[in-house]
């Protein structure tokens, strides 16, 4: 009687043990992939971010050479 005990609860032990690990691996590839998400966004951002000073720099430059002829 006493073997099967402890058998059941080594078993026990080990499928908790298992779940344990499947919870730890899957954690693992979701803090890879937020990071990569992370990544990609911070690449998205700097792309928006120069096509917005790009954007400016012909803004600013269209307008002065509209007051130029307009002045001149």
């Amino acid at each position: 009687m006493y073997r099967d005990d402890q058998d059941y609860f080594l078993r026990k032990e080990w499928e908790a043990q298992e779940k344990q690990d499947h919870y730890r691996v899957a954690a693992g590839v979701m803090n890879f992939l937020g990071v990569v998400l992370g990544v990609v966004a911070i690449f998205v951002l700097l792309a928006l971010l120069f096509s917005l000073v790009s954007w400016l720099i012909q803004d600013i430059s269209s307008t002065f050479s509209i007051l130029r002829t307009r002045f001149l």
